[in-house]
């Protein structure tokens, strides 16, 4: 059966599976057999490997570990991939008494135990089936002597999804109020999200049209590139202030596919009208339609594929004449970043500014380019400074931040996209939580990687969990206190070099440039460690400290 199931995800798109081995899954090991399996450090890491490979690829992602301790360690990673809804398979092996599928059911749209052989090939379609098309964790959880069995005689089916069965398009009258509300408003703004990110094209015809300003979700961050004058850059409570400024000062908010913005950040109800774009099976969509229509005074929701349903829409829409508002935009667009460069050109001492590590790698960015990031500050300064230009990508674990996912993500993205290069940001604090051990791993790989575009592990070296530390200033009016989340010393660089890997340090402002200069030309992996002042405030503490004293 081992080797069913290896057929079956290969029938699926499945190009690797990560994992850490056992002695319950030593059957489908052997089946899989190298390069398709790569071993991670840790079963969260491999569950982190997954839902990366599904994020960048919109394929399907694949994990697995044995059961106990290594089910309950890929639990971290699965919910990342849940709450991002991105489509995961987990393998799980299954051992008497053990509760793996009571665990793994709370994080799967699908969870089945497989107790006899000739159920294995049915149960692992579903599951495949159940992550694409709901787009989230499916599990199995299997014992060995299931994977050991002779299979079954029979069609072998390929483990793909059922075909898209069609809804028929966007609802016509939803979308003539759609293009009603959206007519209507004199200072209009689009939101595209993660799930929309197929419409980014409509979605900025439609922001042309009606000469609206243009925000995205972190998790979209990659959909439209940067140097779109009237782009705003990431809407979120840590996210752009020209996003920020957009969505006080609009009437009316387009949202297409943004099931994954923070509710928190839209306008106050009553105060601009909303059109929402959504996929059927988003969770704002469901709940409506569990309630019912909706009151007249709520958004107007258009449920349907966003490209589809923006392409219909677009004719019912006319050309504004009146372009002050998508002026003003552009100019808050082109102040903010103005701002930002001014911010990275600075630096006080000897340590290295952290907002020109980023500004800098920006500058210098190879085409098609994947980059990481993980949460703290490293997020603050890639929302800030780093500028995608068209046919980039970018990753980072967005509703949960889970601290340490970008080195996992990095490392799963050089798998799925070797031509392409990679460049991870990370601090201090998150690469200590997990990132050092997947080095491991990219040592394990190097004769692979090492003739490959670069993959560049960028530390932030500032002794500090600087986000911590920046929300305990802010709440507290910005005092002169001495670092409060403090991170262990350690050589990042010395430490690479110990594991074998190529590896650069700097520590002096004026070099940062130079560094990224001769880091993008190489190829294979590297380590590169800056020393970064972390009294450098990230916006959002800046904003909050000078009102805190105020």
């Amino acid at each position: 059966m081992a080797e069913v199931v290896a057929a079956r995800l290969r029938g699926a798109g499945v190009d690797r599976v990560y994992g850490v081995p056992g002695p319950v899954l030593d059957p489908l090991l052997r089946a899989l057999g190298a390069p398709w399996f790569v071993q991670a450090r840790g079963a969260e890491s491999a569950a982190l490997m997954a839902c990366a490979h599904a994020k960048l690829t919109g394929r399907l992602g694949c994990c697995l570990a044995p059961p106990g301790a290594g089910v309950l360690r890929l639990l971290g990673g699965l919910y990342d991939a849940a709450a991002d809804r991105a489509p995961v398979l987990a393998l799980a092996g299954r051992a008497d008494g053990d509760p793996a599928v009571r665990h793994l059911s709370e994080v799967s749209v699908f969870c089945e135990p497989v107790s006899r052989p000739e159920r294995l090939p049915d149960a692992l379609d579903r599951a495949v089936r159940a992550a694409l098309t709901e787009r989230g964790v499916a599990s199995l959880v299997v014992p060995r002597h299931v994977l050991e069995a002779t299979a079954p005689s029979g069609p072998a089916g390929d483990g793909g999804p059922e075909p898209a069965r069609s809804r028929g398009g966007p609802d016509e009258r939803r979308l003539r109020r759609a293009a009603g509300v959206l007519a209507a408003g004199r200072r209009p703004a689009v939101v595209l999200g993660n799930a929309g990110r197929a419409a980014a094209a409509q979605a900025a015809g439609v922001a042309s049209l009606l000469g609206a300003g243009v925000a995205v979700t972190a998790l979209a961050r990659d959909a439209l590139p940067d140097d779109l004058p009237y782009q705003a850059g990431v809407v979120g409570r840590l996210g752009s202030a020209a996003a920020a400024t957009l969505l006080e000062e609009c009437d009316t908010l387009l949202l297409v596919g943004a099931e994954d913005l923070d509710p928190a950040v839209l306008p106050a109800p009553g105060r601009c009208r909303t059109v929402a774009v959504e996929p059927e099976d988003s969770p704002r969509a469901a709940a409506v339609r569990a309630a019912g229509e909706p009151s007249p005074d709520a958004a107007v929701r258009v449920t349907g594929d966003p490209s589809a349903a923006l392409e219909a829409l677009i004719p019912l829409l006319r050309r504004s004449t009146d372009r002050a508002w998508r002026d003003r935009v552009e100019d808050t667009v082109r102040t903010w970043r103005a701002e930002g460069r001014a911010k990275a050109d600075r630096y006080f001492g000897t340590s290295v500014n952290p907002r020109s590590v980023v500004a800098e790698l920006s500058e210098r960015l190879p085409d098609r380019a994947v980059v990481v990031t993980d949460s703290g500050t490293a997020l603050d300064w890639w929302t800030r400074h780093l500028r995608l230009r068209n046919g980039m990508r970018s990753l980072l674990s967005g509703h949960l931040g889970l601290p340490g996912a970008a080195v996992p993500y990095a490392v799963a993205a050089k798998f799925a996209v070797p031509e392409r290069p990679v460049i991870a940001l990370v601090g201090d604090g998150a690469f200590q939580g997990g990132g050092l051990n997947e080095l491991i791993t990219v040592r394990r790989h190097l004769a692979f990687l090492s003739g490959l575009p670069p993959l560049v592990f960028c530390v932030l070296n500032n002794g500090d969990l600087n986000r911590l530390t920046w929300q305990r200033r802010a709440a507290a009016g910005d005092p002169l206190i001495p670092l409060s989340a403090e991170v262990p010393a350690m050589p990042y660089a010395e430490w690479a070099r110990l594991a074998g890997l190529p590896a650069v340090r700097c520590d002096r402002p004026r070099h940062v440039a130079s560094v990224w200069a001769d880091v993008l030309t190489r190829p294979g992996p590297v380590l590169l460690e800056f020393v970064v002042d972390g009294e450098i405030p990230p916006d959002w503490a800046a904003v909050a400290t000078s009102a805190a004293v105020a």
